[in-house]
Formats: structure tokens, C-alpha cells, sequence
């Protein structure tokens, strides 16, 4: 099976993620599409709690097929290292992984510990990002590069928004703006 991991902070999820994930499966990129919410973020991000973002994400993806949870790195000690999960992953399901990424993540893949393993383990998915160019990673196989033409949201424009009292419509789904702002998040 062609399983897609999205991996990240998803501090919260946001509508493109959600885009991304359809679009991913729409397409049949993937069979099957596992969000990946990391414990600690290896560039030290502060998070909301592993079960505040947990639910936001179950929330966001209660009424689409061929998506779930992949909590590996949030069962583990420490920080997680995508090269680690990868291999991890791959020494428990006969899968076939892609890593779907954005082109901002390019500029900087190059620090990720163990990268250069990481790219003999898995393949991509890139998606284009506005303001972010295609740069081209040796040894790093993309067989899918995506012109993402979708408006460019971050969960530090919809953390931003929470802070200053503003609405979160069109940047998160619906659900996950309730749960915010009954659980008094990124205030």
C-alpha cells in the first residue's frame, strides 16, 4: 500500500492542511494518507499539548475517508527525528512511504539530522508554496512536484488571529475554531 505522511507541529491544523491531505488522495497520490503530529519540535516550537493538537486534527478529519492518526513520534521519548520515524515506520508495515512536504521545507531540509539517510528511505510529495521556489535536493527523490495554487495559510497566522482576538474563519475548519476557543488555546 501507498501510504502519504504528512508530519508537523499542526499547531493547530488548518484548512490547507485539509486541502492538501484531499488533494493527496483525490489524486491518488496515496492509498492512504497518515497525519503525523510530532511530540517535540526539533527546532524547539512551542506546542499546544500533544492532546489539544490530537483533537484538533481527529476533528478535522472525522468525515474524510483514508485518513488517520499516525502517532509514533508522539508515543516516543524525546525528540523525534524524521529519518528515525521513516525507519521505525518501515520495520513495522510493508508500506510504501512518501513525506509530503512544502517547498519552504527545500531551503531547509539540508539540517535535518540524518537527511541524507532519509532520503534513501523515503520518497516525496512537494508541494509549491507561494513566496517559496523549487529548489532542487540531490539524492532526494520527488516523484510528485505539485504547482499548489491555493492561498498560503500558516498555523502561526491562525495562532496570531487567536491572539489578538480576531476570527479564525477560512483559515481553520469550523470545529477546530470552536475547540480553540472552548479550550482557551494560543491566547
Amino acid at each position: 500500500m501507498k501510504i502519504g505522511l504528512f508530519g508537523g507541529s499542526f499547531n493547530p491544523i488548518h484548512n490547507e492542511h485539509i486541502k492538501i491531505v484531499k488533494y493527496t488522495l483525490e489524486k491518488k497520490l496515496v492509498d492512504e494518507l497518515w497525519i503525523m503530529p510530532c511530540k517535540i519540535h526539533a527546532f524547539a516550537k512551542n506546542l499546544a499539548s500533544e492532546k489539544d493538537r490530537v483533537r484538533m486534527i481527529e476533528l478535522a478529519i472525522k468525515n474524510l475517508g483514508n485518513v488517520k492518526i499516525c502517532d509514533v513520534e508522539l508515543k516516543s521519548n524525546g525528540i523525534n527525528y524524521t529519518s528515525d520515524t521513516i525507519k521505525t515506520l518501515k520495520n513495522q508495515y510493508n508500506h510504501q512511504f512518501y513525506f509530503i512536504i512544502g517547498f519552504d521545507i527545500l531551503k531547509e531540509i539540508h539540517r535535518w539530522y540524518k537527511h541524507k539517510q532519509l532520503f534513501n528511505e523515503v520518497e516525496f510529495i512537494a508541494f509549491k508554496r507561494k513566496n517559496y521556489s523549487f529548489k532542487k535536493v540531490p539524492e532526494m527523490k520527488i516523484p510528485y512536484l505539485i504547482d499548489w495554487k491555493e492561498k498560503s495559510i500558516s498555523s502561526t497566522l491562525a495562532r496570531e488571529k487567536v491572539h489578538e482576538g480576531k476570527s479564525l474563519n477560512n483559515l481553520v475548519p469550523e470545529a477546530v475554531s470552536e475547540y480553540i476557543s472552548k479550550n482557551n488555546l494560543y491566547r
